[in-house]
């Protein structure tokens, strides 16, 4: 929690971990700041991924009672922090199995450290860390972000009859956004648009030519990146729409009704005295990545989603422990019996 770790500048964290994943008897192999640690030999393989990076800004940790607070405490080095203390528990010499840890970079920003490990985890399943009140994760939605571009022409501030505003074709064309329906899934819920970011003039006295929005969609099945895009453009032809960034970098929609790892996790979560429960999330996670590439992946770690990106981000360290003996249990049921 200390060390700081805003997208894209995980070096300092990255070493941190690896000495303390060395230390436990973990094989390494690093892909930039991405790591990946093994443990025991054949199968199952059983991966579980959480991610070094923050958003910004760097916020220093305390603790007020049972709540450590700071940037990173929900999301996500609360989880990591449960992994690793869940192997460190673990009795090796019992492993049938393989333990797979992957902790990655950029996951708040485009996935990048996903993307640079993928090739290189033959897990049969996996469990991504992050803040879900521990319950079972099956399924989110999809995340892309666009930037929607109205014109207008120039003029001097005093004479803005003599212009056209940006601005305030923006103001209709955003308005116009709330009033465009958006698709459905029955389990993975509405989509959602969010204006999240306003760019526009260069000078006060200065009738603005253009104006930017970036805007964040959450999207469901059917869709993809391109059909949104699509829909997008055809309801609002005079404005300029594009990606924010190369697609590949989005996050997509997965969905996991039913599958082993989602019984073995609650019958981890059981052992543990808690009530298993399996639930959606609306934020999407690197698990995406994971089922998309044929790993049967859900989501589930100690935190709320709700805690995360905000200025008092905290987490209750019961429920790192909790977490901890979660995972603890869902190793040794997974990996240290014949299957």
């Amino acid at each position: 929690m200390s060390i700081p770790s805003t997208s894209t500048h995980e070096r300092e964290i990255s070493l941190f971990v690896e000495y303390k994943l060395l230390d436990l008897g973990m094989e390494i192999e690093r892909f930039g700041n991405s790591l990946i640690g093994k443990l025991g030999r054949g199968r199952p393989v059983l991966m579980l991924c959480g991610h070094f990076d923050t958003v910004p800004p760097f916020v220093p940790p305390r603790i007020q009672g049972t709540r450590l607070f700071g940037r990173g405490a929900a999301d996500d080095k609360g989880g990591v922090a449960a992994v690793i203390n869940a192997v460190a528990s673990t009795e090796q010499s019992k492993l049938t199995g393989t333990l797979l840890t992957a902790f990655v970079v950029d996951e708040e920003l485009r996935s990048l450290g996903a993307q640079d490990i993928m090739s290189h985890v033959d897990a049969d399943f996996g469990v991504v860390c992050e803040p879900t009140n521990l319950k079972i994760v099956n399924g989110h939605k999809g995340r892309l972000t666009l930037h929607i571009e109205t014109s207008g022409r120039s003029a001097h501030a005093s004479k803005p009859e003599l212009g056209k505003n940006a601005i305030v074709e923006m103001a209709k064309l955003v308005l116009l956004l709330g009033n465009i329906p958006l698709a459905q899934h029955p389990v993975l819920g509405n989509e959602t648009m969010t204006v999240s970011a306003i760019t526009a003039g260069g000078a006060p006295n200065v009738v603005p030519d253009r104006c930017r929005i970036d805007v964040d969609y959450r999207y469901v099945p059917p869709h993809d990146a391109h059909s949104v895009l699509e829909m997008l453009r055809s309801k609002l032809p005079e404005a300029k729409i594009e990606f924010a960034e190369d697609p590949k970098n989005f996050s997509r929609p997965f969905y996991l009704p039913t599958h082993e790892v989602i019984d073995l996790l609650g019958d981890s979560i059981r052992n543990s005295g808690q009530d298993p429960q399996v639930v959606t999330m609306d934020a999407s996670t690197d698990a995406s990545r994971f089922n998309e590439a044929g790993i049967p992946t859900v989501v589930f770690g100690p935190g709320d989603i709700a805690q995360a990106h905000t200025a008092d981000e905290w987490i209750d360290l019961h429920d790192v422990e909790t977490a901890s003996t979660i995972f603890r249990e869902l190793i040794e049921k997974t990996l240290t019996t014949q299957r």
